[in-house]
This record gives structure tokens, C-alpha cells and sequence, in this order.
């Protein structure tokens, strides 16, 4: 997975990056990405100076990805993979959660703890109906795999749907869901992460900037082709907030594991390659 560019196509270096504002309050996600962002810099930075980064505005998915295309408001961003994105914007091609998020555990209402029980096969699954973010990346992995979806464009509104029992699930990456429902225990206390079952497909976040700034996408990428060298990446996982609820892996052995596959992965994507994916064996064993 290597994508570096010639030293003509570098594009001027950026004194600041812009970023989109977090989508809630308390958001380890974001805490997570912009960390990892300055990571990357600094770990190759070469005597460059790291460009501070400057909080604008909060955007829906989509939104992001037009003003990005359009060099406007932001000069970076995270999101999940797919082949548009990857045609439309700059993606530096290395997935930043190893593809954790693409093993999804689901938050429910704990009234429906047996009818969870009960699931065994996608075609059980596909009786319920999932809460999921409208413009996410990975919407059409479910829709694709015939299982009804609930959308909205409003992180927060999910779990208030979910709670109003206008959907059956929320799947969430393994290391999402349980700080999600402790951070809104008071005001959903119905709901819990059901553990006992995984959804798996390969999925994966990724940075991206606008096509001029190729030499800000090859500095990212050899800085977190640093970090996975010197393991400094899985430390900064089992560190943060936003992943380290999923270590240590082992824990998730034995639970039931639904597939479905991603038929909408950039084309240079390997979720084989365990240099930069977790592989479906990291958790059984």
C-alpha cells in the first residue's frame, strides 16, 4: 500500500489545517482523529513546522466531503472509505482504527435482550430494523446486505430513535458503543450494548484532503506508516478514549460473528494485510 508522489506535485505547505467541528459535546472520536492527525505530522515531520489545527464549523458527512472538494472551510477530514470518496478527494490510503470500526456490536433497548439471544443467521437479523447515520460511509454496506436501516443525518437524534423504539439496534465499532451509552446513561437508561454478538465488514476510516495537497497526504502517510513501525499507532489505540474500550482483543472470543462484505472499498484496499487491518482471527483466538 504504497501511494507516494513525486516532489513536483507537492502542493504549498499549509500554515494552519482546518477542521470540522465535533459533531457532540464530548466527542472521543474526534479527540481521537485530531490526535492521531498531529501524531502523524510530528512523526515526520523533518523539521517542518506541524500546523496548528483550527476548529470551524460542524457539518453533516456530505457537506464535509463537497467543501473539501471544493477547498472551502476545511483541509482535512476523516471518514470511512468508498470508492467515491477515494475518486473525488486525496485519501491517504492507511486505515486509522486498523479497521476496528468495521466490527460492529449494537446498542439496544434492554427489553429486547432475548430477542438478541434468539439471532443467529443475517436472515434472523434482518427482522430488525437498524439505526445509522443517512450519509455514513458504511449505510449501503447494510442496506446491501438486506437489513432494514432508520437513518437521520443527527448523530444524537439515533439514540433518541433507538430509544423511541422507532428502530431495534444502533451497530456501533466494538470500541464505540459502551462509552456512547455511558456518556448518555441518564438520559437513555434503557439502553446497553448487547455483547454477544459481532457484525463484521470490512470497513475502515481514513484521512483525506483535497487532490492539490499531495504533499500534506504523503507527510500523513509516512508519518503513520512511522507509527505502525515503531507501534506507536496500537499504542495510541489501546490509549485513547475512542478505541481502547476493545482491547484487549481476546475478550471478544466466542461471541457469534455475522459477515456481510463491503463491495464499496477503495480499489487499493487490502483487508487482508494485517500491517494495517485486524483480522477476523485477532478475535478468536
Amino acid at each position: 500500500m504504497v501511494l507516494l508522489w513525486p516532489s513536483w506535485l507537492y502542493a504549498a505547505e499549509l500554515s494552519v489545517l482546518h477542521i470540522a467541528k465535533p459533531r457532540a459535546a464530548d466527542d472521543p472520536a474526534h479527540l481521537y482523529f485530531s490526535g492521531l492527525l498531529q501524531k502523524a505530522l510530528q512523526k515526520a515531520a523533518k523539521g517542518r513546522a506541524v500546523p496548528p489545527l483550527v476548529i470551524t464549523i460542524e457539518m453533516a458527512e456530505d457537506r464535509m466531503v463537497r467543501e473539501l472538494r471544493a477547498d472551502r472551510i476545511i483541509d482535512i477530514l476523516w471518514l470511512g472509505g468508498s470508492k467515491e470518496r477515494a475518486r473525488d478527494l486525496l485519501m491517504v490510503p492507511i486505515p486509522l482504527e486498523r479497521g476496528l470500526v468495521g466490527y460492529r456490536q449494537f446498542i439496544i433497548r434492554k427489553e429486547n435482550i432475548a430477542k438478541f439471544d434468539a439471532i443467529k443467521t443475517l436472515t434472523d437479523l434482518a427482522n430488525l430494523k437498524a439505526c445509522h447515520g443517512a450519509q455514513w460511509g458504511d449505510t449501503e454496506i447494510l442496506r446491501a446486505a438486506q437489513l432494514p436501516v432508520v437513518t437521520s443525518v443527527n448523530y444524537e437524534s439515533l439514540f433518541k430513535q433507538l430509544a423511541a423504539g422507532r428502530c431495534d439496534y444502533f451497530p456501533r465499532g466494538i470500541h464505540q458503543g459502551k462509552i456512547e451509552v455511558s456518556k448518555r446513561a441518564a438520559a437513555f437508561p434503557d439502553l446497553i450494548v448487547y455483547e454477544p454478538l459481532i457484525l463484521h465488514y470490512p470497513f475502515a476510516s481514513y484521512f483525506y484532503v483535497h487532490p492539490k495537497n499531495k504533499e500534506l497526504a504523503q507527510w500523513l502517510q509516512e508519518g503513520l506508516e512511522k507509527m505502525i513501525d515503531d507501534g506507536d499507532l496500537l499504542v495510541y489505540m489501546q490509549q485513547q478514549e475512542h478505541t481502547l474500550h476493545a482491547f484487549p482483543l481476546l475478550r471478544l472470543a466466542k461471541k457469534r460473528l455475522l459477515m456481510i462484505p463491503n463491495h464499496n472499498l477503495p480499489d487499493f484496499s487490502d483487508e487482508k494485510n494485517s500491517r494495517y487491518w485486524f483480522q477476523p482471527d485477532d478475535f478468536e483466538q
